[in-house]
């Protein structure tokens, strides 16, 4: 992720397009993320405990998403995953500004996807509904920041996520295991791919409940 930051600010890149996962996508929200504000340190945004978790100065460039995996929602959020193998744990950037500002959710991205990868990534749709279905509800997260900008993105459960995160895990019932054996089976990549949507939408607004693997 740092050295795609490096190459975008020495390329002095103004616009992005992540064609991939989750991982290409939040790497491409960082470079974007940092190259709007080269003075920042790598830190400056990233989450307690390792980083500060700064309000970015400058509005984060363009970038556009265009998910090839139905799994794990990153076009849908503003939170870029990361590895920090200094400290051998993952964190992350948690900023409303690095949500890409449009998303192709085209499910004639995800046909090529091997069958492992799309197990994988089901897996990680069902985790998400599952999660963002079981957290803290909002009206009982506590503290409320009174300023809008310091209130995280997390707020957690509420009647519109659970619309959100139980249609998700219908659509998985009803067309993982389609999507898994059969790779021309339009209907359920197409279901699977809406699927990753909603549950990427849901976790936005909720806090994490554990830990996955």
């Amino acid at each position: 992720m740092q050295k795609a930051v490096d190459f975008s600010r020495d390329l002095g890149c103004d616009s992005f397009v992540a064609v991939g996962g989750g991982s290409v996508i939040d790497t491409t929200k960082a470079a974007a993320l940092y190259t709007s504000n080269p003075q920042a340190d790598f830190f400056d945004f990233v989450c307690p405990p390792f980083g500060k978790n700064l309000v970015p100065e400058n509005p984060m460039l363009p970038l556009i998403a265009v998910p090839t995996t139905a799994g794990t929602g990153s076009e849908t959020t503003g939170a870029a995953i990361m590895d920090l193998p200094r400290y051998e744990c993952k964190s992350g950037i948690r900023q409303r500004c690095i949500k890409p500002l449009l998303a192709i959710v085209d499910p004639e991205n995800i046909k090529s996807m091997p069958r492992n990868v799309a197990i994988y990534s089901g897996f990680d749709v069902l985790c998400h509904a599952i999660e963002s279905y079981t957290a803290l509800p909002y009206n009982q997260r506590v503290p409320r920041p009174l300023q809008p900008q310091l209130r995280p993105l997390y707020q957690g459960a509420n009647p519109i996520s659970d619309v959100w995160s139980l249609e998700a895990l219908r659509i998985m019932r009803k067309y993982f295991r389609r999507s898994v054996n059969d790779s021309s089976d339009d209907e359920a990549k197409y279901y699977m791919l809406l699927a990753s949507t909603f549950a990427g939408m849901d976790l936005e607004t909720l806090e994490f409940t554990f830990a996955m693997d």
